[in-house]
């Protein structure tokens, strides 16, 4: 491929990854540890998660779970790391962080430092706000940072994003934040009637990804087909660290869409739509 195709190809992935997945209170601690209801604190069953892959490093053997096939979404990051006789790896130095490498550009991604599970077991949610693309680099990696006998190694895990078939981050350009990305926790399909939702809002800066308090998200329902919403929905409010929860309604089964606006000091903030796709059955 010579240079001015790829830096045509280059330039329109970075277009569609900033377009398609572009009630303010002081949270309390208990609000701020609510938030971590994402992570689990119990040591998780290998069958009940997805394998994503593995590598060998000095002796260690590194091996990634996820809650899902990753997409670009919202995900739960599961690593296990053991020893070379198979015996479980615990480190409270272990640290990583998601890296998209398009040749020409890195970036990252929000997520959250893995909390120890134990048994050699790493647990933290992220977010990969856009799929890999094929001859444009190597795609995501988890850079897995680990000390051990005194010594410091980055490690570099490949991770595969497919393009998610129901978009749940979007991004936005904001009055004060300049660009946010908002994630929507809620799965592709639901069951009619009432659900509980929750989001997680950040900031971004350069290469980081800031969690982002301070806003209220307000939400409406509409069913396409029918022309009209429905009664019963609750503003996702901040509970701390970037996450916000609120409660929808879908009062029949078919297609809906949750419109989300981003509210900030009484005053309308975002500057582009976002709106999600829900499938309801009865």
């Amino acid at each position: 491929m010579n240079l001015s195709k790829l830096v045509f190809k280059f330039a329109i992935a970075f277009s569609i990854a900033l377009s398609a997945i572009a009630c303010s209170s002081k949270n309390t601690d208990k609000k701020q540890a609510d938030a971590k209801d994402s992570v689990a604190s119990a040591i998780p069953s290998e069958s009940e998660l997805i394998s994503i892959s593995d590598t060998t490093f000095n002796g260690l053997t590194f091996k990634v779970y996820a809650d899902a096939k990753l997409d670009n979404k919202y995900h739960t990051i599961y690593l296990q790391v053991k020893d070379k006789d198979g015996k479980p790896y615990n480190s409270l130095s272990l640290d990583y962080y998601p890296q998209m490498d398009m040749g020409m550009m890195k970036h990252g991604g929000p997520f959250e430092h893995p909390i120890a599970l134990g048994e050699g077991w790493y647990q933290g949610p992220m977010v990969f706000i856009m799929a890999d693309i094929p001859d444009m680099g190597p795609g995501w990696h988890l850079y897995t940072i680990l000390e051990k006998e005194g010594k410091k190694d980055t490690i570099a895990i490949k991770l595969p994003v497919s393009a998610a078939k129901t978009m749940r981050t979007m991004s936005s350009g904001t009055r004060d934040d300049s660009r946010v990305f908002v994630s929507n926790l809620l799965p592709d399909t639901l069951k009619q009637g009432k659900h509980p939702i929750k989001f997680l809002l950040n900031k971004m800066e350069d290469h980081h990804f800031p969690a982002l308090d301070g806003y209220c998200i307000k939400l409406a329902t509409n069913m396409p087909s029918v022309g009209h919403g429905s009664s019963g929905n609750k503003d996702a409010e901040a509970i701390g660290n970037g996450y916000y929860q609120g409660e929808v309604n879908f009062s029949m089964a078919g297609q809906w869409e949750i419109i989300v606006e981003l509210w900030k000091d009484g005053k309308k903030a975002n500057q582009d739509d976002i709106k999600y796709h829900v499938q309801v059955s009865k």
